[in-house]
This record gives C-alpha cells, sequence and structure tokens, in this order.
C-alpha cells in the first residue's frame, strides 16, 4: 500500500472515530464544555438543588416552534438543559413544551400564565417582517408558580431555571431588612433587586427605634443611600443587632448629584459615614473618575440638526478589578455613578478588610465639590492614581459581641431603577453585586456561583502602543514568512527527490 492510500486511510478511520464518539455521547448525553465559564455543565448549587427537591417540579415551555435560527437555539439549549435536570433529579423534573402560536386557546393560556409575546424582526426571501413569538416558561410545585416572562438569547439558562425552583421549592424564607426613615430610596424604585432578593429571601422594609431593639427575624439588614441624620440610639440599636452575628450591606457615599437640575457634583457627610469611620471605614471625600467608563448622550449641532451624541463619561466607572471573593467571584460589568473611593483605618488584628471592587488602572480622584464640564477633553494626564477601592467586606469584631460581617460600597445609586412608568435597567451585574453582598453576610453562598454564570461583558485587554505596533505588523508579516518558509522548503524537497531519482539504482 502506498503511503498516500495509508494516509487517506488513517484520516477515514480517525473521522469514523469521531462520529462514533459524538453519536455514543449523544445517545448517553455525555459531553465535555470547553467554554471558559463552564455554562453547559450544571454547577454544584443546581445538583445539591435537584438533589434536594421535595417533591416533582413541573416546568411548562411556552416557545413557538418555528423561530429564527439565533432564537431557535435558545429553545433546544433549553430542552438540553431540562432534559439532564430530569435525568439528574431522577424524574423529579418534568417538562412539556406548548407553542401557543398553533391555537388561540393556548396563546390565551400563555399569555394568563404570565408568559408575554414578543416581537422579532426577521428577513425571509428578500421581505422583512415582524413575528409575534413566545419564549417563556412556568415552573410549578404544588401550588407555588414562577414564571419567567421571556428567556433572552444570551441570558444563563441553568440561573433562570434553577432560581425560579427555588422559589416554588423554599417555603420559609430568611427576612432581609431594607433599613427606611432616613431619606432612603424605597424598594419600588429597585424592581430588578426586589426579584432577584425573592428567589432566597424575603425582603421588608423595617425602620429602626429610639428605644426598640432590631426584630431577630432578620438575618440581615441593608442600607441603601441614607441622605438625612440618623438619631445615635438608632444606631446603637444597629451595633446590638451586629452583635449577635448578624449581617449589614451598606451603600452609601460623601456625593450628591443631580444631573437633571446642576452641574455641581456636591459634598455631604451622612451620619452613616461618621459610624463606618468608627470601624475604620472611611468614605473619602473625593470623586473617582476612570478612563474606562460608561456614556451620556449629549446634544451636538451637526449642520441643521441638532442631534444625541454619545460621549465617555469618567464620571461613570466601568468596575474591572474584583477579587477572588464570594461577593465578587464572577462579575463582570459593574458599572457606577459618582463614586466614593474606600480605605481601611481600623485594627486589622480584631476586623479582616478585604476589598472587593476597584477602578482601572486609568482612574483617578478628584476632591469634591466638583463642577462637570461634559465638554471637556480627557486625556492621559487625567487618570495617573491607579486602582481605587470602591466596595469591601468586613468580617471580625465589628461590634463589642459576636463577629459579624459587613459589606460597603461607596455607591448608594447603583442598583436604583428610578420613578416612572417605565424605570431605567440596570445592569445585571449590579444587582448580582448586592445580593452576592446579602448572600455572603448571612452565609448562603450557594447560588452566587450560579447566578453569576455566563460571561456578558468581556472587554478586549489593555495594551501599550509598542505591544499593538508588534501585534499588527506581526499579523501582517507573519503570514508572508510562512509561505515563504514552505515554499523554501518544498523548493528544498523537490530537489532532494530530483537527486534521489538521478542516483544510480533508484526505484520508482
Amino acid at each position: 500500500m502506498s503511503l498516500r492510500a495509508r494516509s487517506l486511510r488513517n484520516v477515514v478511520l480517525v473521522l469514523l472515530a469521531l462520529v462514533l464518539v459524538n453519536l455514543l455521547g449523544h445517545r448517553y448525553h455525555v459531553r465535555k464544555d470547553l467554554t471558559g465559564d463552564g455554562r453547559y455543565t450544571l454547577s454544584a448549587a443546581t445538583i445539591e438543588m435537584l438533589d434536594s427537591l421535595p417533591e416533582a417540579v413541573t416546568v411548562t415551555a411556552y416557545f413557538t416552534e418555528d423561530l429564527p435560527p439565533d432564537l431557535a437555539m435558545v429553545r433546544q439549549d433549553l430542552k438540553d438543559l431540562l432534559v439532564e435536570y430530569a435525568e439528574r433529579s431522577k424524574g423529579n423534573v418534568v417538562f412539556a413544551f406548548v407553542d401557543p402560536n398553533t391555537a388561540d386557546s393556548l396563546e390565551k393560556q400563555a399569555t394568563e400564565s404570565g408568559v408575554r409575546w414578543v416581537l422579532v424582526n426577521t428577513r425571509e426571501k428578500d421581505k422583512a417582517e415582524q413575528l409575534k413569538v413566545y419564549m417563556g416558561a412556568v415552573v410549578q410545585m404544588g401550588e407555588q408558580t414562577a414564571i419567567i416572562p421571556v428567556l433572552q438569547p444570551g441570558s444563563s439558562l441553568e440561573w433562570e431555571l434553577s432560581s425560579a425552583m427555588k422559589r416554588v421549592s423554599i417555603v420559609d424564607k430568611p427576612a432581609i431588612g431594607l433599613i427606611q426613615g432616613h431619606g432612603e430610596p424605597a424598594m419600588g424604585n429597585m424592581p430588578q433587586l426586589e426579584q432577584a432578593l425573592s428567589v432566597l429571601y424575603a425582603v421588608e422594609p423595617m425602620a429602626i427605634y429610639d428605644s426598640f431593639p432590631i426584630h431577630d427575624r432578620f438575618s440581615a439588614l441593608i442600607w441603601i443611600d441614607p441622605k438625612d441624620s440618623i438619631p445615635a440610639l438608632q444606631l446603637k440599636q444597629l451595633e446590638a443587632f451586629m452583635a449577635k452575628g448578624r449581617g449589614l450591606v451598606v451603600a452609601s457615599s460623601n456625593l450628591s448629584t443631580d444631573v437633571n437640575t446642576s452641574n455641581m457634583i456636591s459634598l455631604r457627610r451622612p451620619d452613616l459615614a461618621d459610624w463606618l469611620a468608627q470601624r475604620g471605614v472611611g468614605l473619602e471625600p473625593r470623586v473617582l473618575i476612570d478612563a474606562n467608563c460608561g456614556q451620556v448622550q449629549v446634544l451636538q449641532q451637526r449642520g441643521q440638526f441638532t442631534m444625541p451624541v454619545p460621549v465617555m463619561f469618567p464620571y461613570f466607572p466601568i468596575i474591572s478589578g474584583y477579587s477572588p471573593h464570594p461577593v465578587s467571584s464572577g462579575l463582570d460589568a459593574v458599572v457606577f455613578q459618582f463614586t466614593s473611593p474606600l480605605s481601611f483605618t481600623g485594627d486589622s488584628s480584631r476586623v479582616k478588610w478585604t476589598p472587593l471592587l476597584f477602578t482601572s488602572k486609568r482612574s483617578n480622584s478628584l476632591p469634591a465639590p466638583q463642577v462637570i464640564d461634559i465638554q471637556k477633553q480627557w486625556n492621559d494626564m487625567d487618570f495617573l492614581l491607579g486602582p481605587q477601592t470602591v466596595g469591601a467586606a468586613l468580617e471580625g469584631q465589628l461590634t463589642n459581641g459576636h463577629p459579624s460581617r459587613m459589606v460597603v460600597v461607596g455607591n448608594g445609586g447603583f442598583v436604583l431603577n428610578g420613578n416612572g412608568q417605565q424605570p431605567m435597567q440596570i445592569e445585571p451585574d449590579n444587582v448580582n453585586l448586592l445580593v452576592n453582598a446579602v448572600d455572603w453576610t448571612t452565609d448562603r453562598t450557594g447560588l452566587i456561583e450560579l447566578r453569576n454564570k455566563g460571561i456578558g461583558y468581556r472587554p478586549l485587554d489593555e495594551v501599550s502602543d509598542g505591544e499593538r505596533a508588534l501585534i499588527k505588523w506581526s499579523m501582517l508579516l507573519l503570514p508572508v514568512v510562512l509561505v515563504l518558509g514552505y515554499g523554501a522548503f518544498r523548493l528544498r524537497w523537490r530537489k532532494k527527490q530530483r537527486d534521489q531519482r538521478m542516483h544510480p539504482g533508484h526505484v520508482q
């Protein structure tokens, strides 16, 4: 057999082996997950949840059958995931797919269940159309029901399913108190946060009283952006609560802004800042700026028209540094607005201070008050300070009682959706950060890995001008060098073949 025939035979055998391995893997649901975040592998939290289901869970997936290719992948991924859930739970997860577009009664059933239709644009045979499609699910256990109105492409299907199953399977949820009474935003201004917390917790607005202790039913407290004065007796009640080993999550800063009425970043000193300072946490009277930042729309004159133009706004830093800690693990894109840096001056022998969130290497902090100049042309000289801490975790003797936990974030508005009929959508990782903090302070970190599963924001690494030039010229010249090298090798090999043929006794 000639060398070419043997090579062809080996290639065919390898291809047949690969086909056989894929068929066996498909038949017995064995596969290798090569994604960076393991998005096609059930997490430990999901496996634990499935193994502990008290009774059967029914999942009714309302999905339009005839979907565009990119949306059809969501349907198939959901079906594959439900198959895994059913096998892992040994039949405790039962599912069915229903196409509401096939009958008016099924469409009515989906709508009444809470699954909403969406319009998607598609093009077929050079004709643009809008399709009314359903891509949601209803999860039910007994009389408990959880609705997934729409499953968006790119979302973490495992998180959506597992969190819904958690909602219907947990009977007694731990109570979390949202402190009110000092100018804090109400829970109605944070619907995304409320929905995320409701998976594991019962969130209750509560007030701190001068003469009554904080109720023991609360596992932890959340304190977001208090603006009014806080009586000293109430802070004493807070300390007594934490002395029992209970946790606290604080989101506040020394800054006051209202971009709708003023271009001034004002300085304020909330009573909570003084209380934090007694525990060694410094809310610095400065405002952070970062070259890695969000954008704002600015009206600019373009000829005869006035048009909104996106402008980079360094006062809205996109957090790019995260510690390997349960609160910050898995986060990708937390966006803050008008943030104060944090520092620690406490006793490290009594309290463990762990910085969680950092600005990028190209950042700085400016003294407050500060005037916002939207037309300012920023350059590299404005960002020379380096990474700044904007979130931290504290653990240990924060009071004179049992060890407790506290998470502090130097921004008070990062989880606010705002008021009105159409609240602003915020980054999912903003919500994940605060929910992770609650999980950690209550020592319930099981779903943190799952909540942060799936990479939604992965910016390119910043490189210097020299590295950029090296990469550019390498990409330009390397193919030429490889072609020339192959040509030289081929020329030498052909010459060697000719020399062998001319050698006496050579047999073709």
